[in-house]
C-alpha cells in the first residue's frame, strides 16, 4: 500500500523531474505512511461497513456494523490457499549470492546456470500458485488480446520474480526479502527475458513489459510491477506475492475496455464449475441459463444455476458472477457492490415471477415453479461478504466456500448450510481489537480490527 500511495502520487503530482532532496523523499513517504493508516478506514466507511459514535469532544469509535464471522472465514480460507512450502534456493543459487558486493548500488551480472536454476524455481511456483487460486484453472492459452496468453505472462512474471529473488539474496542488507528494488533499461531486460523466457518471441516479451508498466492510466501498481523511472525501469518485488498471478495476468489484459468483453465472457465460462458441482450431490437435478420470458414471449432475464430436488422437492436458484479476484481494498468494495446489486437483480426476477407477468422455462419433467420451494441466494469465486443482502431471505457464498464443505447428502442439507453458514467462532478463531489513529495531532479514533489466530479453519472443522 505504502508503494502504491507513492508511485500512484508520483504520476499525479510529481515532486520533481529530476534527483529529490531527502528531505522531500521523507515528507512524501511520512505522507504516505499517513495515508496508509487513514485508507482502510476511509474505504470501509465508505462502504458504510463501520458504525461511528463520538464518545468525548475529540473521540470517536469506529466499530463493525455486521457480524464478522463470514470475513474472517474468507480470511482464512484465502490463507489456507496460498502454497507455503516454497523450494528454497539451490546451493549454486546461494554461492553465487554470497560471493556479490554489498553496495547500496549493485551490478546483476548472475552466470546463466544459477539465473536458470532460479526462474526453474519461480517457474514452479508460478504453476502452484496459480493452480492454488484459479478454480477452475485458466489454461495457458487462454488469449489476453494482441497476441499474449496466460501461459506467456506467467513465464514473464516468473522470469521478473527471478531476477527479485537474486537481488534479494545478493544484497544481503536488505532487512526483508522483497525490499530490494532491481533498475535496467527495457533493452537489457528485454534481453533477459530472451535469455530466461526461451519459448516467448521478442516482440511478445516487448507486449509483456509494456501491459506490466505502471502510468498515470492505471488504478493500482499492485497489477503494474513495473515502473518507468527516467529512462530505467524499476522492478517491483514486494507486489509480487502468491495472489497476485491470476489477478495481473487478467487485470492487466482488461484495463483496456476493448479487451475487457472476451476476458468477461471467458471468467463467465469460468462459472460452470457451479453447476457441475452441484450436479455431484445426490439426486440434484441442475440447469444453467434458465430462461425467462415475459407473456408475449420477449427475454426477460435468466437464471444462472437452477438445482432442484424430486424428493424434497426443494429448490435452489444462484446468481452467479466471476469479477476478476480483489486486490485492494477499493476493488474489495467493488466486488460487495456486484454481490448487492446482483442480490437485487435476483430479488426483482423474483418479483416478476410471483406476480405471473414473466415465466421460468424449467424441464418438462419437472413440477411447474410455484409448486418448489425455492431459495435464492448469489453465487461468488473466492470472495465472502459480511454485508446482508438487501432480500433478508436471500444469501451470499463463494464457491471457495463450499468447495471446502463436507459432502452432502442431499439438497435440503446444503441449503440449510448456505442460509446459516459455518464460520470462525469469536474467542477462539479470532479476536476483535481495537487500534487507536490519531488524526491531526487532535483527534482520536479507536477503531476495531480483526485478528485471527494462528491455526488451521475450514467449514469442516469448527
Amino acid at each position: 500500500m505504502l508503494l502504491d500511495f507513492l508511485i500512484s502520487w508520483h504520476f499525479k503530482y510529481p515532486i520533481g523531474s529530476g534527483p529529490c532532496s531527502d528531505e522531500d523523499v521523507s515528507n512524501a513517504v511520512q505522507a504516505a505512511l499517513e495515508a496508509t493508516r487513514l485508507e482502510p478506514l476511509d474505504a470501509a466507511l465508505r462502504a458504510q461497513a463501520y458504525r461511528v459514535r463520538k464518545t468525548g469532544g475529540v473521540n470517536f469509535r469506529v466499530s463493525y456494523k455486521w457480524d464478522m464471522g463470514l470475513e474472517v472465514a474468507d480470511l482464512y480460507l484465502e490463507r489456507q490457499a496460498t502454497p507455503v512450502n516454497r523450494e528454497e534456493p539451490a546451493q549454486e543459487e546461494l554461492d553465487w549470492a554470497s560471493k556479490q558486493t554489498r553496495e547500496r548500488l549493485n551490478e546483476f551480472l548472475p552466470p546463466d546456470g544459477v539465473i536458470g536454476s532460479t526462474m526453474e524455481r519461480t517457474r514452479r511456483a508460478v504453476q502452484s500458485w496459480r493452480a492454488a487460486h484459479q478454480d477452475p484453472p485458466l489454461s495457458d492459452e487462454t488469449d489476453l488480446g494482441e497476441g499474449l496468453n496466460v501461459g506467456v505472462m506467467a513465464e514473464v512474471l516468473a522470469a521478473l520474480m527471478a531476477m527479485a529473488e537474486l537481488c534479494d539474496m545478493a544484497h544481503s542488507s536488505a532487512r526483508e526479502p522483497g525490499t530490494v528494488l532491481q533498475h535496467t533499461t527495457e533493452e537489457t531486460l528485454i534481453e533477459w527475458l530472451e535469455r530466461l523466457c526461451v519459448n516467448v518471441p521478442q516482440e511478445l516479451a516487448k507486449r509483456a513489459i509494456r501491459r506490466l508498466m505502471a502510468g498515470p492510466d492505471k488504478s493500482s501498481i499492485r497489477t503494474s510491477v513495473l515502473i518507468p523511472n527516467r529512462g530505467l525501469i524499476t522492478v517491483l518485488p514486494l507486489v509480487m506475492f502468491p495472489r497476485a498471478i491470476d489477478a495481473i495476468v487478467l487485470r492487466t489484459a482488461a484495463s483496456d475496455p476493448a479487451r475487457y468483453g472476451p476476458i468477461g465472457k471467458r471468467q463467465g465460462e469460468r462459472a460452470k464449475v457451479w453447476g457441475r458441482w452441484l450436479r455431484e450431490i445426490s439426486g440434484v437435478k441442475v440447469v444453467e441459463g434458465v430462461k425467462v420470458r415475459n407473456l408475449k414471449g420477449q427475454a426477460a432475464g435468466d437464471l444462472d444455476v437452477v438445482a432442484f430436488d424430486p424428493v424434497s422437492r426443494k429448490g435452489l436458484i444462484l446468481e452467479i458472477k466471476w469479477p476478476i479476484d480483489s486486490l485492494t481494498l477499493a476493488e474489495t468494495f467493488k466486488t460487495d457492490q456486484t454481490i448487492e446489486l446482483a442480490g437485487v437483480q435476483l430479488a426483482k426476477v423474483r418479483r416478476s415471477l410471483a406476480a405471473g407477468t414473466v415465466r421460468a422455462k424449467l424441464p418438462s419433467d419437472w413440477p411447474d415453479f410455484d409448486e418448489i420451494d425455492w431459495v435464492w441466494g448469489v453465487g461468488m469465486p473466492q470472495q465472502l461478504t459480511p454485508r446482508p443482502l438487501t432480500e433478508s431471505d436471500m444469501f451470499a457464498t463463494s464457491y471457495r466456500y463450499v468447495s471446502h464443505l463436507p459432502p452432502v447428502d442431499s439438497l435440503a442439507e446444503l441449503i440449510s448450510v448456505l442460509k446459516d453458514p459455518i464460520v470462525p467462532e469469536l474467542g477462539e478463531h479470532y479476536q476483535i481489537r481495537n487500534v487507536t489513529i490519531p488524526l491531526q495531532g487532535r483527534y482520536s479514533v479507536r477503531v476495531e480490527r480483526l485478528e485471527c489466530e494462528d491455526m488451521y479453519w475450514s467449514p469442516t472443522v469448527n
